[in-house]
């Protein structure tokens, strides 16, 4: 089982020191030849929204560029891609594209932005939950896969890095889709590590210069760590990653799963001291512990549960009811009246789609929440 994972200290984003990082972390595993020297490479960024670089809720650009320029150089074909959080289609992507900083990627690099919008069946043999799933396309022509993540923060899933970066590659609003199939958290996850072994990232390199802290994936603060971590290991990536947050690795259901599975064991560190990028991120929300509960009877803990459990809050004074919270609800919750997000918390499943996808930052993670007016 591979668990080495390298760490290399990457203090911006400037060209110099990005390419530098990427070099390094590259190198540190026999480079860019020896990995998939002359393959179709397949770079899969985070870009959950159409979000400027500096807010730090997409792989920056920086990053992808000094992937991109390692593997071309080592005679491979590369394609950047990614499905964000809402529609699917041409026009969509050239935004993304834009606003993300990665027009700039391929202008710089000769890498290829993918604007095929097809998808295709993959089978998951060994699914727990999954035993097929669709895929954007440029998945199954790849030849060697790169998930190039961002460090953050998750309301739902708590940490999201290289193997939650998977969840990109299901086309546009059917991420919503697998909400709705698997609401509770647990599964929910089990199905993120079945779609991480359907993919089988080859090579995982975590954005860490800048990561987000707080209301992640989209709603948080930029936090700076300045490290890239790499691995072969999605998982022993993450559980690094992870450690230098100061978050809990069992409060990560993810990688209680893969641990679970037998998918990750202990990370191996090399590189840079780990103690050189350890930095306190805030979650997405504080969870209390909840051992108390467990000797309740089942009826009254579910009722507790839709009591204490976070739910999403609309503030009304930064809605901008553009109705983008409406179009990700995987449950179709929300509705826009009189030009604000009002939510039906009886159908509510607590997925945070809408806390993600909200381009003003309009909502919120907390208990209560269903009960304050705003």
């Amino acid at each position: 089982m591979e668990n080495r994972v390298y760490l290399a200290p990457c203090r911006d984003y400037s060209k110099e020191t990005a390419d530098a990082a990427v070099h390094s972390a590259l190198e540190a595993f026999g480079g860019a030849a020896a990995l998939a020297g002359g393959k179709r490479v397949l770079i899969k960024v985070n870009l959950l929204m159409a979000s400027s670089p500096d807010k730090a809720v997409t792989t920056h650009p920086s990053i992808v560029e000094a992937i991109a320029r390692e593997f071309l150089s080592a005679g491979c074909e590369v394609e950047i891609a990614d499905s964000c959080g809402g529609a699917y289609n041409e026009d969509v992507l050239r935004r993304l594209y834009a606003v993300c900083g990665m027009n700039c990627v391929a202008e710089n690099t000769g890498a290829k932005l993918n604007y095929d919008i097809s998808s295709v069946e993959s089978e998951v043999p060994c699914g727990v939950k999954l035993k097929k799933v669709q895929v954007i396309s440029p998945v199954e022509r790849a030849e060697f896969i790169v998930s190039a993540a961002k460090m953050k923060t998750h309301g739902f899933a708590y940490y999201t890095g290289a193997v939650k970066n998977m969840f990109g590659v299901i086309p546009g609003l059917q991420k919503a889709a697998m909400h709705s199939r698997f609401p509770e958290k647990r599964a929910f996850c089990e199905m993120l590590v079945d779609l991480c072994e359907a993919v089988r990232p080859d090579f995982s390199i975590i954005d860490g210069v800048v990561g987000m802290e707080g209301a992640g994936p989209s709603g948080g603060k930029p936090k700076q760590v300045g490290v890239i971590l790499a691995s072969k290991s999605p998982y022993a990536a993450d559980l690094a990653a992870i450690d230098i947050m100061g978050l809990s690795r069992s409060a990560s259901s993810v990688h209680a799963v893969a641990m679970k599975r037998g998918l990750v064991s202990e990370p191996e560190l090399f590189g840079a001291p780990i103690a050189d990028f350890r930095t306190a991120f805030e979650p997405a929300y504080k969870r209390e512990p909840r051992t108390s509960l467990a000797i309740i009877p089942g009826a009254v803990k579910r009722f507790a549960d839709k009591i204490f459990a976070p739910h999403p809050g609309i503030m009304k004074d930064v809605c901008i009811g553009c109705g983008e919270c409406a179009r990700s609800c995987p449950e179709h919750t929300i509705e826009i009246k009189d030009k604000k997000a009002v939510i039906n918390y009886k159908k509510c499943i607590r997925c945070y789609c809408c806390q993600e996808m909200c381009p003003a930052r309009a909502i919120v993670i907390e208990r209560f929440a269903k009960y304050k007016k705003r």
